[in-house]
């Protein structure tokens, strides 16, 4: 089983993001998608979640921060905003190992990265 983690951090406040939702799909085709996890950061803004190979050798995931619905709790949103959600696609190929995805999420802009280490 593969894990993704990660560290969500309010770059307004410099705080963690308690609380947002995060989604992790598995892309099936083109068109379609399948729902492996919704999930939400902890007190510490983070996650840890494991998912299994559907068999290929390698496979595509898009993984969604609702960076939006935390900041407009916050107050920190214009009504309609440009950005509401931070989506990043992922290859997966190696199934034995964790893939950490630290984000930092503002109303204007967000960042991410991501390191990958074999589980122990």
């Amino acid at each position: 089983m593969a894990i993704i983690s990660t560290h969500t951090l309010d770059s307004v406040s410099g705080n963690s993001a308690i609380n947002v939702r995060v989604q992790l799909f598995r892309l099936l085709g083109e068109y379609s998608k399948e729902l492996v996890f919704d999930s939400r950061t902890n007190q510490e803004g983070r996650l840890y979640e494991t998912f299994e190979s559907k068999g290929s050798a390698t496979e595509y995931y898009e993984l969604i921060f609702h960076s939006g619905e935390y900041l407009g709790q916050k107050k920190l949103l214009e009504e309609n905003p440009v950005m509401d959600s931070v989506v990043i696609r992922l290859n997966i190929c190696d199934f034995e190992r964790q893939y950490h995805i630290p984000l930092l999420i503002a109303p204007h802009n967000y960042t991410v990265w991501w390191s990958g280490t074999p589980k122990l």
